[in-house]
């Protein structure tokens, strides 16, 4: 990630490089043991975020009732939740494997309910459940394997979405493109893709924005 204007503080660049360099799950977790206090600081001021903003906005544009049932896979500390209860959305729930960082999204009040999960294993949720859900940021270096969409797939009701951003280095190499190709031919439709689009503001293509919904 390159970004233009402002410099970003050499805490954040480095904390950024170790999220893009991570090499499992106790590496992950170290790394948002370490994050969490200072994430939303580092992300949205020194990085100039805007992934959760247009995620956000994408599954707004998709789901009209706002009570519906969201699940935010990967909330981290709440940003997408924060911009999802901003749109009017009243039924946000938010996942994440980190306790520290769900420790913060709690502060934020935007979430029913929080649930530590691991998206690399069987999730603990009914199949069914929720109208929609979102993910930003979660797919991407060293964090989440492709086959965890069959999970997301699963806990969604017929014809609701999922909004998410995978990352243009995984899209091929972890095999991104080609689970959702498998869930096509019988579970989803893909609605839209924005191809290696900019995470951060004035950053070079980042990733892919998806939405996706459920047949």
């Amino acid at each position: 990630m390159k970004s233009k204007g402002k410099p970003v503080s050499d805490e954040a660049s480095t904390l950024l490089k170790r999220a893009y360099a991570l090499s499992g799950a106790e590496d992950a977790q170290q790394l948002y043991r370490d994050w969490a206090s200072t994430y939303d600081q580092h992300l949205e001021q020194d990085l100039r975020y805007i992934a959760p903003v247009l995620i956000a906005e994408m599954l707004a544009e998709a789901v009209k009732d706002r009570t519906a049932r969201i699940l935010d896979v990967g909330c981290g500390t709440g940003l997408v939740g924060e911009h999802l209860a901003g749109q009017g959305f009243s039924g946000i729930d938010g996942l994440d494997f980190s306790p520290e960082m769900l420790a913060r999204a709690e502060r934020k009040a935007c979430y029913r309910h929080l649930v530590e999960g691991d998206l690399n294993a069987a999730l603990d949720i009914p199949s069914q459940t929720y109208d929609g859900a979102i993910s930003c940021g979660t797919f991407t270096h060293g964090h989440v394997q492709a086959n965890a969409l069959d999970e997301i797939v699963r806990v969604l009701k017929p014809s609701s979405y999922l909004a998410c951003t995978v990352h243009r280095d995984i899209w091929h190499s972890a095999g991104f493109d080609s689970r959702i190709a498998s869930l096509i031919k019988d579970e989803v439709i893909v609605l839209s893709r924005q191809q290696k689009a900019p995470y951060y503001e004035g950053s070079e293509a980042d990733g892919n924005y998806c939405l996706i919904r459920k047949l």
